[in-house]
Parts: C-alpha cells; sequence; structure tokens
C-alpha cells in the first residue's frame, strides 16, 4: 500500500514538473508554395482526406486557415457543406492547427509561424 502511495506521489510530481508555454496565436511566417504545400498535406491527413484547396484569405497576415469543402458529386447540384476553420497557433517555436470547435492539435512540421502582434 505505501509503495503504492510513493508510485502515485511521484507520478504526479513528475507530471507537475512538465511544463508547456502557453499558446499563442500565430501567422505563417511565408505563403512560399513549399510552406503551403506543407500546411495543405497536414491538415489533409487530419481531415482524412488526399487533398484539400486552402479557401480565400493570407495566412501570412490572419491567424486562420479555411479549408474547402470537397466539390458536389457529379450528381450533385449544390452541397451544404462548409469550409473547415483552423486556428493557428504557436508554442515553443512549433506551429499548430486547431480546427474551429475542437481542442486536437495539427502538428504542422516544417511550417514557419510567428506569433500574432
Amino acid at each position: 500500500m505505501i509503495r503504492i502511495v510513493s508510485l502515485l506521489a511521484g507520478t504526479l510530481a513528475l507530471g507537475a514538473c512538465q511544463h508547456h508555454s502557453p499558446a499563442q496565436p500565430a501567422v505563417l511566417a511565408d505563403a512560399s508554395a513549399e510552406t503551403l504545400d506543407a500546411v495543405k498535406g497536414n491538415l489533409a491527413q487530419a481531415m482524412n482526406r488526399g487533398q484539400i484547396e486552402i479557401g480565400a484569405g493570407d495566412p501570412t497576415t490572419i491567424p486562420s486557415i479555411s479549408v474547402l469543402p470537397p466539390p458536389p458529386s457529379t450528381f450533385e447540384t449544390q452541397s451544404p457543406a462548409m469550409p473547415t476553420i483552423f486556428k493557428l497557433y504557436v508554442r515553443d517555436g512549433l506551429c499548430f492547427a486547431i480546427a474551429e470547435g475542437t481542442v486536437e492539435e495539427v502538428p504542422l512540421p516544417g511550417v514557419a509561424c510567428r506569433p500574432l502582434g
């Protein structure tokens, strides 16, 4: 019993020592083709889609990226699907995105972001 309590106390103490800096809203450091390809690849993978199209907006000045829904199929004339909006953040120099309405962080390796402001 004492051993279990000691193990539990040690685990809690170790967990308390792990510290993350707070995430800051961010924008892309550049809008080069390489950067946008890396963003598209990571977001497509997170959305379980083969490829995605990014909507209007400049992610070097606006801290969000909209991902357009897939186009309607051949049997549809219109679609009620809405874009998925991802907010950009940076923590400890690493860029990531979070889809609005979720808390799941989508890492963006190879993508440089800078804090907004």
